[in-house]
């Protein structure tokens, strides 16, 4: 076991891994700042900057910027010489695999939080909402907010896989397998579906309801609220599918 995972070995290799990048992770969180600062600036110049907007652009700033850094965590196991100083190391790779991981979802989770509510409070601050009570929007109110984490994950695990999977254009190469893959999926189902239910169907989305049309009036079909919840789950599962994927795939990595 102490071969596989060691917590005084991990700490090390922890801590060399913050040493060496830490500039470019504070550069990082600078500009990914200053990126949130542009885009909600521009929304108050618009005067939309309601909680649901702010909402809005949480989950897509999270998902955008996530798979992007993500994409670039394993990015030395694609140059040789950095390669060889990595594989070198006195650590398993479950170890070099789990620094990794750390980094680009927990850490990166907690700093992307902390960094849009504190931009979002000095806009929210700095906007005139003409005798409207000033609001943030929260990540556990109604609309379930805090399940952009659950996606995240799932997009996540698809950009570590495609980190190390890929010795070059990581993020480039990740996003257009996703995309081929994402059509062949919906196109599959809209057929397979329609072999069910016949020419009446509408729409049908991979885990959601489908729409029948039977002129003029069109129906939608779903699984009641207490088991549709449960598809929250389903991108859990693909994380986890994928997390594995990508742990053994950097062990077949050698010099």
């Amino acid at each position: 076991m102490n071969q596989l995972f060691s917590f005084s070995r991990f700490s090390r290799l922890f801590s060399r891994h913050t040493a060496e990048f830490l500039p470019g992770y504070a550069m990082a969180t600078a500009v990914l700042a200053g990126g949130i600062g542009l885009v909600l600036g521009f929304v108050v110049y618009l005067n939309v900057l309601n909680p649901e907007i702010q909402g809005l652009l949480f989950q897509l700033g999270l998902l955008s910027a996530g798979a992007l850094f993500t994409a670039g965590i394993f990015a030395q196991y694609g140059a040789p010489k950095q390669a060889t100083v990595a594989l070198t190391l006195p650590a398993s790779q479950l170890e070099k695999y789990l620094v990794g991981w750390v980094y680009s979802f927990l850490i990166f989770s907690v700093v992307y939080t902390a960094c849009y509510y504190l931009v979002d409070w000095l806009m929210v601050g700095m906007d005139d909402w003409y005798g409207r009570p000033k609001e943030l929007f929260s990540l556990f109110d109604a609309h379930k907010l805090y399940e952009a984490y659950f996606y995240y994950a799932a997009l996540h695990a698809g950009a570590l896989w495609g980190a190390i999977f890929f010795e070059k254009n990581h993020f480039i190469k990740t996003a257009f397998g996703a995309l081929v893959l994402g059509i062949v999926l919906i196109a599959a189902n809209y057929q397979v579906v329609k072999a069910f239910v016949g020419d009446h169907l509408q729409m049908a989305s991979p885990f959601s309801g489908i729409t029948l049309s039977e002129a003029p009036d069109l129906y939608r079909v779903s699984l009641p609220d207490a088991q549709a919840q449960w598809f929250i789950l389903l991108p859990l599962a693909l994380a986890v599918l994928l997390w594995r994927a990508t742990y053994l795939r950097l062990t077949e990595k050698q010099l």
